[in-house]
């Protein structure tokens, strides 16, 4: 493993050698597939298979490149082809079964394809993905799945919660506030990964040879972000996608006649104005270098965009005294 990938990676357990050779036949599949589904039907139902495989593997190589500490920015490209994947398998079938919610890895390809959608600033996708999930009683109604579209004004049914573990503590995060709240947050995040057991990428990381892509909670930022909860206390767990979490909080509109403001940046070997957290401007892994600083510290050197260890321009994300992180 290079030592630029080492340090760039947001997923720890992310072998180089393996995501580079995944994302290779993934990327090859996909082509694959596609002549697959120009040909003539071999027997019923197999282009169906093939079909959805597209939105799959898709799905897996935006989470990888995420896990592998590319910048955030570029993975909108990926989800759009994702999300028009998706959108096409549906449409060529539409009589074929919706996402039903009893089942564990449909409700998290809710998780993901929601929270993606509003953490990469394309939520024009949201009211598509509802279509996308069956209404049904018999499929499964959710309280959580259901307020989370709420909040961005899509009404879908539920009012009980179909997966206890681990989605108790995230929904108990949308009826809470303050340190209530975050600890709702944090006691998610350290019972995630347990609660994920029967998810078919469950424990991937020890059979790499199933592709393993990484493990994010990406519903903890989706409600992060609605909610607007202060994440400090957790924004360093294992499993939290805070890198997201910075991009969709940095998409703040603003008027087409004013131009936003610089951040707050200092060089290398310059010594820190205000103590909180930096992040390096040139990284290509979309700040995924960043640190707390103390007031008066002396900024190091980091990755560029280059992927080269060498001086950088630090950024404030935030600060310690709650002040503005953009230059008056």
């Amino acid at each position: 493993m290079s030592e630029a990938f080492d340090k760039l990676r947001r997923e720890p357990l992310l072998p180089e050698h393996h995501y580079r050779e995944k994302l290779e036949y993934k990327e090859g599949r996909l082509v694959k597939l596609e002549q697959m589904l120009a040909a003539p039907e071999k027997f019923p139902g197999h282009k169906r298979g093939l079909s959805w495989d597209r939105g799959t593997i898709s799905l897996e190589i935006l989470i990888a490149r995420y896990s592998a500490g590319e910048a955030v920015a570029s993975l909108k490209d990926d989800l759009t082809r994702c999300m028009e994947l998706f959108k096409s398998h549906y449409e060529s079938y539409p009589d074929y079964g919706r996402l039903r919610l009893w089942e564990p890895d449909a409700y998290q390809y809710v998780m993901w394809l929601l929270s993606l959608a509003v953490l990469l600033g394309l939520r024009e996708w949201v009211p598509v993905i509802a279509t996308w999930i069956s209404t049904e009683s018999e499929d499964g109604q959710d309280v959580l799945v259901s307020r989370l579209f709420g909040r961005l004004g899509i009404s879908l049914p539920g009012d009980s919660l179909i997966h206890e573990k681990p989605y108790a503590d995230l929904l108990r995060a949308t009826e809470t506030q303050d340190e209530a709240q975050q600890q709702a947050m944090a006691d998610y995040l350290k019972r995630w990964y347990g609660g994920m057991k029967d998810c078919y990428w469950y424990d991937r990381h020890k059979r790499l040879e199933a592709g393993f892509f990484g493990y994010w909670a990406f519903e903890a930022g989706l409600v992060t972000l609605l909610w607007n909860i202060d994440d400090r206390s957790y924004r360093d767990m294992r499993f939290y996608p805070k890198d997201l979490l910075h991009f969709a909080s940095e998409q703040v509109t603003v008027p087409h006649d004013e131009v936003q403001k610089p951040h707050i940046s200092r060089k290398t070997g310059e010594r820190c104005p205000y103590a909180g957290r930096w992040g390096v401007l040139e990284s290509p892994g979309a700040f995924v270098q960043e640190r707390m600083f103390k007031e008066g510290d002396v900024f190091p050197e980091g990755i560029g965009r280059e992927r080269i260890e060498g001086p950088v321009t630090w950024i404030v994300m935030s600060r310690e005294d709650g002040g503005p992180t953009r230059e008056a």
